[in-house]
């Protein structure tokens, strides 16, 4: 999967309105709440066998520290 298609396929996932980018500080989209956090889970899990405990989500604080967490090898 490119970076380009993790973008999109994410803010389906999340069901978010914002265009994301590596610079999208995940947490403060208005949409991100305790659910949108295990859908992200659940996302990360099924698509890049990784998974993302609750204090790796204390870590996540935008979509670069995400990518680094799955790791930059599983993107095209």
């Amino acid at each position: 999967m490119t970076k380009k298609e993790f973008f999109f396929n994410l803010k389906d996932e999340l069901e978010v309105e914002a265009n994301l980018d590596e610079h999208t500080m995940i947490k403060e989209l208005d949409e991100w709440d305790s659910m949108t956090a295990m859908v992200l889970v659940g996302y990360v899990a099924d698509n890049f066998n990784v998974t993302i405990s609750a204090k790796d989500l204390d870590g996540i604080t935008d979509i670069a520290s995400l990518i680094k967490k799955i790791g930059e090898e599983k993107f095209d």
